[in-house]
């Protein structure tokens, strides 16, 4: 899933909270946090990027930084229509 706003990445990490079966504040124990912090990232508030990571990390997720520029699905179209 691409994501390209703080709003997007909220509801991203709401989403992965619940399918976890996670309360905020679980998820706040688990990162190292507090349950505000999970409220504001939720909500695409501003937090500390290393609390991110920690939030991340305690959904036994990770990050990955990619060009937007390129589509990555009809990257792939084509590479399994080459084979």
């Amino acid at each position: 899933m691409l994501i390209l706003n703080p709003s997007a990445l909220g509801e991203r990490m709401r989403s992965l909270r619940r399918a976890k079966g996670y309360s905020q504040q679980r998820l706040a124990e688990k990162a190292h946090c507090n349950r505000k912090t999970i409220i504001d990232l939720e909500a695409g508030e501003n937090v500390a990027i290393y609390t991110l990571f920690r939030v991340v990390s305690a959904l036994g997720m990770a990050l990955e930084v990619v060009d937007k520029r390129i589509d990555l699905k009809s990257l792939a179209d084509l590479v399994e229509h080459d084979e």
